[in-house]
């Protein structure tokens, strides 16, 4: 049977990495995203609206009778310096980041995981939900993460912990993935991508390639006996 798996942030650039490769691999890739694109199997969503993010999940409970997989992928990072943070930018990464991941992943798990007596959530986490940004990576310029950013991908860690174990009765796995520097030569500069390699012990940046391979083994029932972690793809920068 084909697997139904929803997955949050499908158009940027690791979702849109993802979501190809579940399509290649025969999954259906139910995609949500805030991009305005007319395809099958895709709901234009503003997931830092709570009357949006339920419309969308309305319409796709009456079209999907099961989904075995929720991959809670999206999430908003602003680069802005602390002093100059303001409570727009903090809403939209509360509500894209956090307020989101959580209604997505009750209206999963009442509609579907309970019913289905099994069911698998991966959330997206961070480094920099475990440590703080090295400073002396950055120089002006740069996009530095943000307070809020790692604010957040640390609450999605826990939430992870916390559904992992109230979701175990019913055979849900809860997972989060935390990817390390990812490179990206379209926002990233050399000078940028050499600074922060010189922290990496393995000496390089990782790829989309790493992340999806991480995700495609959460998803398989290779990972059956795996819930409630967050594991690091980092090539040891925590680790130092």
């Amino acid at each position: 049977m084909i697997k139904n798996i929803i997955l949050t942030g499908s158009e940027g650039f690791l979702g849109n990495f993802i979501k190809k490769n579940l399509k290649e691999k025969k999954f259906n890739a139910i995609c949500i995203d805030k991009k305005n694109l007319k395809r099958n199997n895709y709901y234009k969503t503003d997931l830092s609206n709570t009357k949006n993010i339920f419309k969308t999940l309305n319409k796709i409970k009456i079209k999907y009778k099961n989904i075995d997989t929720l991959i809670n992928l999206a999430a908003v990072q602003i680069f802005t310096d602390f002093e100059k943070r303001n409570a727009k930018e903090l809403d939209l990464m509360l509500n894209v980041n956090l307020k989101a991941n959580i209604l997505l992943s009750q209206f999963v798990f009442n509609n579907y995981f309970k019913k289905q007596k099994k069911g698998n959530i991966i959330n997206l986490g961070s480094i920099f939900g475990v440590i703080s940004p090295n400073f002396k990576n950055y120089v002006k310029g740069d996009r530095k993460s943000s307070e809020t950013y790692g604010a957040t991908k640390a609450s999605i860690i826990q939430l992870t912990k916390y559904f992992s174990n109230y979701m175990s009765p019913y055979n849900v796995r809860v997972n989060a993935v935390s990817p390390g520097g990812i490179k990206n030569n379209k926002v990233q500069t050399k000078s940028f991508i050499k600074r922060y390699e010189k922290n990496v012990p393995l000496n390089c940046m990782g790829t989309e390639e790493d992340v999806l391979n991480l995700v495609l083994f959460l998803i398989s029932e290779k990972s059956k006996y795996i819930t409630g972690q967050n594991i690091l793809i980092d090539g040891g920068y925590t680790s130092v």
